[in-house]
């Protein structure tokens, strides 16, 4: 007789998988757990304790649901996927109390399938009796007739106002006045600031503009976007430093890092723009 399979096996497999796959997804991302401890206020040993899957170390499922959802926002993945992926999960586990009302598969509504008597139909309108096929007929015909009057109307004043030399009627032109053009851009208005991104190579990229998220994703080879900022851009992590171009304020940025570096915490404001603007190189003319 074959042995049989321990009780919450299945359970302990689901919530191992998902907390490997989020330990995967951060290390993708360059996102060390103290960073995410940091930013979401969740302690580093219960973020330790979701990626080794340590229920007996984690609060109860009520408080755990909170941390998932915080750890998938913080590294850009479905919060509420992640969240019912470990509600399912913990469904499964025997060892670990249930969230309530979950189900893997709801219940059919029961339908009413009782017969029902017909609808009772009054009298129609008078004009819901009449044929509508005559009344498309009718318009039809007024239209042709509107048509034909107006272009014998046209035709008798066209040839009324036709001269005996058509030579020596003079042609009215009415110049084409093209638009304005927009004012071109002052590369060296410095009123606000205008990082280009040129990406060369896919590079998984965080970048806030005055302390607001602008990119939290990963950007592909050719994609070019350009933002705007009041008082400075911070790049939070570029997975791959030699993946990405960037020009702030029509001044080229030095290039990063290697290819697969990961650069975190790279600060672009008023007084880094002044020192790029002072490296460059000066061009002369011959």
């Amino acid at each position: 007789m074959p042995d049989q399979e321990p009780q919450g096996q299945g359970g302990a497999s689901e919530l191992a998988s998902f907390g490997e796959e989020l330990r995967r997804e951060r290390e993708i991302r360059g996102i060390s757990l103290k960073e995410i401890a940091d930013a979401t206020k969740i302690s580093k040993r219960f973020l330790e304790a979701i990626e080794r899957n340590d229920h007996r170390t984690l609060p109860a499922p009520a408080f755990t649901r909170g941390f998932v959802r915080a750890y998938a926002h913080y590294v850009g993945l479905s919060s509420e996927e992640m969240v019912n992926r470990y509600n399912y999960a913990v469904a499964s586990d025997d060892r670990i109390e249930k969230p309530p009302h979950i189900e893997k598969y709801p219940q059919t509504p029961v339908r009413d399938i009782s017969p029902k008597p017909p609808a009772k139909r009054g009298i129609p309108p008078v004009y819901a009796r009449v044929n509508r096929n005559i009344i498309w007929s009718v318009l039809i015909m007024l239209a042709l007739g509107g048509v034909a009057y107006w272009a014998v109307q046209y035709r008798g004043q066209s040839t009324d106002a036709e001269p005996s030399d058509p030579t020596t009627v003079p042609v009215a032109t009415k110049a084409i006045v093209p638009p304005p053009l927009p004012p071109p851009e002052n590369p060296n208005d410095d009123s606000k600031l205008r990082l280009a991104v040129e990406v060369v190579e896919n590079s998984w990229v965080v970048l806030e503009a005055d302390g607001k998220t602008v990119v939290n994703a990963e950007m592909l080879t050719g994609e070019r976007r350009t933002f705007e900022a009041a008082e400075a851009f911070r790049f939070r992590t570029i997975g791959n430093a030699a993946g990405i171009r960037l020009t702030l304020n029509g001044a080229a940025v030095p290039p990063l890092g290697e290819v697969g570096e990961v650069v975190k915490n790279r600060v672009f404001d008023r007084e880094a723009l002044q020192k790029i603007r002072a490296d460059a190189p000066v061009q002369t003319r011959s």
